[in-house]
């Protein structure tokens, strides 16, 4: 889905920007690729895509074909939020592995080109399922389609972190102690009244918090369905998207994630499979995926996930609070920032919700 076009100068009418892409400049940017990707050519369009609330991406136009253009988003950000050099770093070194991604072609660092920093890289041509219940598609496919993703997650985790040069990419050890401790600092930067659920959440998760050794491995970050393109017509994955939030860690932290967020209502704004009929759509249960995935990284098959699942709708609420400061001050990258921000309590409720009840089933 595409919103906003620049053209260039006495080519038609561009249609307002996303609420605070930065304005792109077609010839300045033209120029700047001339110098650094001269396989380029020509640009003739940069058309938003409706992809997410962090950083805007634009789909180029151009001689050379059709490229991805991610920025960073217009105005002031918060400390070590959008950094899309650590995106470009990683995306760089899982070039080659197993873990599928798209090939970077720039990074910029200068603001004097369009302001902010941004990277190019390959547009793939795929599919991405916005709707974890897939809706429309048959119960086997959907079957297949969870077991790629779970494998692409494997895939991730089972990284060689010293040949690819990435061992040295997060902190070892203490990783929920420190991410609860910064994701924290986040929510309450961005809404310093605070809200109930989130800190009645951020209350129930400090003495939880695990102890246990884990292996420390590449973590996505933010590992969700709709984070994966897939071949067009089959369970095959050409990409993994949107690595922003990639760090060293805990495996269970990404796991927690793909997980938390089913347990969000199907109608919501990140639509969530509670109270759907897994069986009937072909989608494995929570449990199922959770003995899957554990079996293959030889961790143990019944590990009580309630902590990790929470700890990322936790995470979920801290970023939503974010949205809805930037919102607030007509800085958000979406129309959808505002909806996100004003909900955020669903994500803490959801994950008091989890950890009330017993663990998956």
């Amino acid at each position: 889905m595409s919103g906003a076009t620049a053209t260039r100068p006495g080519e038609g009418t561009p249609a307002p920007t996303v609420v605070s892409a930065p304005p792109l400049d077609l010839p300045r940017l033209e120029r700047h690729f001339a110098r650094h990707v001269p396989g380029v050519g020509c640009l003739y369009e940069a058309r938003s895509i409706v992809g997410g609330n962090s950083n805007p991406i634009w789909r180029l136009r151009a001689d050379g074909g059709a490229y991805i253009l991610r920025t960073q988003p217009a105005g002031a950000l918060l400390k070590s939020a959008h950094a899309l050099d650590r995106e470009v770093r990683v995306i760089q070194a899982l070039d080659g592995t197993p873990v599928p991604v798209a090939r970077i072609h720039h990074l910029c660092n200068d603001p004097d080109v369009i302001g902010v920093q941004f990277y190019l890289m390959d547009c793939i041509d795929g599919e991405v399922h916005r709707e974890v219940a897939m809706p429309g598609l048959s119960r086997e496919r959907r079957t297949h389609l969870y077991r790629a993703a779970l494998d692409t997650l494997v895939a991730i985790h089972r990284t060689d972190l010293q040949a690819t040069g990435l061992a040295d990419f997060g902190r070892p050890g203490n990783y929920f102690q420190r991410q609860l401790h910064r994701w924290t600092q986040q929510y309450r930067t961005a809404l310093p009244e605070g809200l109930p659920a989130v800190d009645a959440l951020i209350d129930a998760l400090v003495p939880q918090v695990p102890q246990a050794e884990a292996p420390t491995v590449l973590l996505h970050g933010d590992c969700r369905l709709d984070n994966l393109m897939f071949q067009r017509g089959t369970h095959r994955v050409l990409a993994v998207l949107d690595w922003e939030l990639s760090t060293l860690g805990h495996p269970l932290a990404d796991l927690g994630q793909f997980l938390g967020v089913q347990e969000l209502a199907p109608d919501y704004l990140l639509p969530g499979l509670a109270g759907m009929d897994r069986a009937a759509l072909g989608i494995p249960s929570q449990r199922e995926m959770a003995r899957y995935y554990l079996g293959r990284m030889g961790l143990a098959p019944d590990t009580d996930l309630r902590f990790y699942k929470a700890f990322a709708l936790f995470r979920q609420a801290a970023m939503s609070a974010g949205l809805l400061r930037r919102a607030r001050e007509g800085t958000a990258v979406a129309e959808s920032a505002l909806a996100f921000g004003e909900s955020t309590e669903v994500f803490a409720e959801t994950g008091l919700a989890v950890l009330d009840r017993p663990d998956v089933a």
